[in-house]
């Protein structure tokens, strides 16, 4: 690996482009493919410093190391599509997959890439984007995942998940159970509350008598109105990472189940909560439609 290697972002969302700006802070060089790009991260590549190669055949071609930040959904075709580049090319990036995919998942991109001798490293990352680089932490897992801490621990919190390849994402899935849990059975409880006509009572009550819990709330609660859909596929994913492994998955399976029926019910859409209270309080909506 060079002293200084060219780090490709794919792609300077959110997530990437928190990733991407603590690398230049760090004095290295970020690309990415900007072609076809929404206006969004068109900006994003703008505004931060990371340099616009215009197609993924040119990124792909100069990066030393690529980092997938697209989504668990697309991860997959996002590998198949760098692999596609990389076969037109004698260059070998190490490509490190960070969008908290199934362990399934992780071990299937693994093969893709050591068909044709590109290192792979499965990873998650551990908190939002504000978090970057002070507080989230980046969890991989792999045989070259020494490559990884070894360059960009100086830039970011790293938690070696080990030699298992798929053990970063049952770490990130078996993590989000804890907190998503949490969020499941508070949605569980207000949707009886807001049948009963007690929800704002019921809140206040819970929100005097556990106010350490409300404050883990306030984390992650504000945030499902826009990203439902992603929960309910994590924790899917970790149904069937369970499921494959005989081991219990009740209450994984539940909350999957919990977020699909108020997703159905409608009560987010178009909602942008600040906090807990309001978020907690769109189920209010539920006796409306009684």
């Amino acid at each position: 690996m060079k002293t200084h290697p060219v780090i490709a972002v794919l792609f300077p969302g959110d997530m990437g482009t928190q990733i991407a700006k603590a690398l230049i802070n760090h004095n290295f060089k970020v690309i990415t493919a900007g072609e076809g790009r929404s206006a969004r991260t068109l900006d994003n590549i703008r505004n931060s410093g990371i340099t616009d190669t215009q197609s993924l055949q040119n990124t792909v071609e100069q990066a030393d190391v690529i980092l997938s930040l697209t989504s668990p959904e697309g991860s997959l075709k996002m590998a198949e599509t760098v692999i596609s580049c990389l076969k037109t090319t004698s260059n070998r990036p190490l490509y490190v997959d960070l969008n908290s995919n199934t362990p399934a998942l992780s071990l299937s991109m693994e093969q893709l890439f050591s068909a044709i001798d590109v290192p792979f490293v499965n990873g998650a990352v551990m908190g939002a984007s504000k978090d970057v680089p002070d507080h989230a932490v980046l969890v991989v897992s792999g045989i070259y995942r020494s490559i990884f801490i070894k360059l960009f621990a100086p830039v970011f919190k790293i938690k070696d998940a080990g030699e298992k390849t798929e053990a970063a994402s049952a770490y990130k899935l078996l993590f989000s159970m804890v907190n998503k849990g949490m969020n499941a059975l508070f949605f569980e409880t207000m949707t009886a509350a807001a049948h009963f006509g007690i929800l704002d009572e019921l809140n206040e009550s819970l929100q005097e008598f556990l106010p350490g819990t409300y404050q883990d709330l306030m984390k992650t609660t504000p945030t499902y109105p826009q990203h439902i859909l992603r929960r309910i596929d994590e924790m899917k994913g970790l149904a069937d990472m369970l499921k494959s492994e005989n081991l219990p998955h009740i209450i994984a399976s539940g909350t999957a189940e919990t977020f699909e029926r108020v997703y159905r019910s409608g009560i987010f859409e178009n909602e942008n909560p600040e906090g807990v209270i309001e978020t907690l309080q769109n189920f209010n909506k539920l006796s409306d439609k009684k």
